[in-house]
């Protein structure tokens, strides 16, 4: 059974705090929805333009790249989380701290088209792990940051980070 199969992911697979991140995702094929998405948001964020890289709509917010360098992480992650637990690893994914990672990930140093060029690439990546799973290996369920999560949450999960944080900088950052 294809991805295109996979009904939204209830409540019990994943911790409550992503509950509004899978709430973004449409219904239907998950892995067409992440390939669409990427593809859409590569665009969109190809055309900022390069004054945008450090602006910060507050003193203390991120600024755009460091936005842009989240989601890459952020993608990088929770995908590393649902290749282990493909994978068969049982060890539990330590939580992590966007709070730290975000001023140390050097985002403000490179340039919006690198980051945009990672996250695309990530996000290839991405559609091709997961093209193609089962039903049961969507069902796999690992634990990540103390709470129990399957793959299937974690590609809506994906989805639903993305958009959220597309739309903040949409609303908050683009002029």
């Amino acid at each position: 059974m294809s991805t295109s199969a996979y009904p939204r992911p209830s409540s019990q697979e994943y911790h409550p705090y992503y509950r509004g991140y899978v709430e973004l995702a449409p219904d239907g094929d998950i892995v067409a929805s992440l390939e669409e998405q990427g593809q859409r948001l590569v665009a969109r964020w190809r055309a900022l333009p390069p004054e945008m890289h450090g602006y910060r709509y507050e003193k203390d917010k991120w600024s755009a790249a460091e936005v842009l360098g989240h989601i890459a992480d952020t993608e990088r992650l929770f995908s590393y989380r649902a290749m282990c637990f493909l994978r068969g690893v049982t060890e539990a994914q330590p939580g992590v701290d966007q709070d730290v990672m975000v001023p140390n990930s050097g985002a403000d140093q490179r340039g919006i088209p690198s980051l945009v060029s990672e996250f695309e690439w990530q996000r290839r990546a991405n559609v091709e792990l997961f093209r193609g799973l089962s039903q049961a290996q969507g069902d796999r369920r690992g634990i990540a940051s103390d709470a129990e999560i399957t793959v299937r949450a974690l590609l809506f999960i994906l989805y639903g980070h993305a958009e959220h944080h597309a739309a903040v900088l949409r609303e908050r950052y683009v002029p």
